[in-house]
């Protein structure tokens, strides 16, 4: 009987620790800091009934490469940080919903334009309008620092 007591307790003490730390891993991932994309690196356009944001991450990815483990994160609060803004902007206020393509464009063309033949594209993550709110509804990051 006492030796289950004690079992008890260490397994009790092991899910507490475990429920602790997953907790702290969420706090932070829920707390990534989003990243200053130049208006340079950003292209929006209308689509349909929805607009597509692109963001070049290129320049920012020393930035994404150390934040580790947390960088799609990242990636994920700055989407949602544009989507915001250009759903707020009365040019787009009847776009229900917002894709944005989180990209790096590795080349550039003779003129210094980007080459969007050597862009590499990172998923997509969808943001819609709920009230006054915009939440999103839909990640298909594929990230890897």
């Amino acid at each position: 009987m006492r030796g289950n007591r004690a079992l008890r307790f260490k397994c009790w003490i092991l899910a507490a620790v475990t429920v602790a730390l997953l907790g702290a891993t969420s706090a932070l991932a829920g707390d990534a800091k989003p990243l200053v994309i130049a208006e340079k690196n950003r292209i929006v356009a209308n689509k349909d009934t929805y607009i597509i944001v692109v963001l070049d991450l290129k320049p920012n990815l020393d930035d994404l490469m150390k934040a580790g483990s947390v960088a799609s994160d990242v990636i994920v609060a700055t989407a949602a940080t544009y989507a915001r803004d250009y759903l707020a902007k009365s040019e787009f206020s009847q776009a229900p919903k917002a894709v944005v393509y989180p990209i790096t464009i590795d080349s550039m063309d003779e003129y210094n334009h980007a080459n969007f033949d050597g862009m590499k594209r990172f998923g997509t993550l969808t943001f819609e309008r709920k009230g006054a709110d915009v939440v999103m509804i839909d990640n298909k990051l594929s990230f890897k620092p």
